[in-house]
């Protein structure tokens, strides 16, 4: 599912908006000066798909319309007075309403808002049953990059060896960008050890798999497979993903059996790497081709990823400067966080960027957009970011009513 467009009446109780979302990068940038709701337009999205219904009573509007692609359209009616404030969210299909929630706050004499909330509990209790609703709700996954991004939240324990057995004492910030390659070696290493079960599993069954065989392999498509897995290989080995190399052989017919189970095996081994080969082949080569200053990014299963002087000395994480860190962890969220199918909200990217690295961005979130098949959108003040691409790009104060 995705979002075709989004209406907006009386935004700060000044601005009218229609922003068209659809087009065939799936990529839209929202710009404009300050003021003009550029993250408050994603936090709109975010929120809504998000279930989080108390972020539309503190906002000021009248109106929000969103229509999505089967004809999907949702409304959310903002209506306040001095004793409360009532949100009604309605769901139409080809324009007939099928479902409306009421979400309603009261407040108290001074003006706080009062504990006893009516409609929400009714919402909550609806995501558990079946319903259209929910149906709708649930078809776009939204994931949000925030403009600060720099530092993460994780949870504290007292025993950080055994956190599932420990007790939770708070929260603490850690550099996003460690968190990021930590995560980075996990993910790694977790699919080394399929790639390990898979072997296992493939050698344990592979002289019943040969006896049961009926085909043969031909040469031509021998030596075409094995030249694609050998590569695959040696990117591997490069990235130290694979170790296990199977030495070759050559073709034979007497042999044209036993060669078709190798390369289905070997094929079937390296596919377990498929997804996380693309994805570091993209991360690396990006980050290279950005030429950090007499440095390169590597990848290692025991680290995830650190980087290297050009004289082959290793850096630490924090070496790396603001915008070399802002450009490692907005691509990391890019490629490994950003799941497929998912509506991606991004707000303000050039943060520290250089202007060269501001100007080849939008290339590179189409490359990911097609690669994780996602739907895009961004809050942009950079000129560099938009590079050219105006028809993908809603300047708000342009188009503002």
């Amino acid at each position: 599912m995705r979002i075709k467009s989004i209406q907006i009446e009386k935004l700060f109780d000044l601005f009218n908006y229609d922003i068209p979302l659809d087009n065939p990068e799936n990529v839209s940038l929202i710009t404009g000066p300050n003021g003009y709701g550029k993250t408050m337009i994603l936090n709109i999205i975010f929120n809504l798909f998000n279930r989080k219904f108390e972020f539309f009573h503190e906002l000021k509007f009248e109106k929000i319309t969103l229509k999505l692609e089967d004809e999907i359209k949702i409304v959310i009616n903002n209506q306040k007075s001095k004793d409360n404030s009532s949100l009604l969210v309605a769901f139409y299909k080809n324009d007939i309403e099928f479902d409306v929630l009421l979400d309603k706050i009261n407040y108290d004499k001074d003006g706080n808002i009062e504990v006893d909330k009516m409609g929400l509990e009714v919402f909550e209790e609806a995501t558990i049953k079946p319903s259209e609703v929910n149906n709708v709700i649930e078809s776009l996954k939204v994931h949000i990059i925030q403009e600060q991004r720099l530092f993460k939240e994780v949870p504290e324990y007292f025993d950080e060896d055994l956190p599932y057995y420990g007790n939770q004492v708070g929260i603490k910030n850690i550099k996003s960008v460690q968190y990021h390659s930590e995560e980075l070696s996990k993910y790694i290493l977790l699919i080394i050890q399929k790639s390990f079960e898979k072997t296992q599993e493939l050698d344990s069954t592979y002289i019943d798999r040969l006896i049961d065989e009926k085909n043969i392999i031909s040469e031509n498509d021998y030596i075409s497979r094995l030249k694609i897995l050998n590569e695959k290989q040696s990117k591997l080995i490069e990235f130290g993903l694979f170790t296990n190399v199977q030495k070759n052989r050559d073709y034979s017919e007497v042999d044209a059996k036993a060669l078709l189970v190798f390369i289905k095996d070997l094929e079937n081994k390296l596919k377990v790497f498929d997804d996380l080969l693309t994805k570091i082949t993209l991360f690396a080569t990006i980050l290279n081709e950005r030429r950090f200053t007499h440095k390169s990014i590597k990848i290692s299963k025991e680290k995830g990823f650190y980087f290297q002087t050009s004289k082959g000395k290793e850096l630490k994480l924090n070496q790396l400067s603001s915008g070399e860190q802002h450009e490692v962890v907005l691509l990391y969220e890019l490629i490994f966080n950003t799941k497929p199918n998912v509506l991606l909200l991004i707000d303000e990217p050039e943060i520290s960027l250089h202007i060269v690295w501001q100007k080849e961005f939008l290339n590179d979130l189409i490359t990911i957009a097609k690669l994780q098949n996602i739907q895009v959108i961004v809050a942009t003040h950079a000129p560099a970011i938009v590079n050219g691409r105006w028809d993908l790009t809603s300047n708000l104060a342009e188009i503002a009513s």
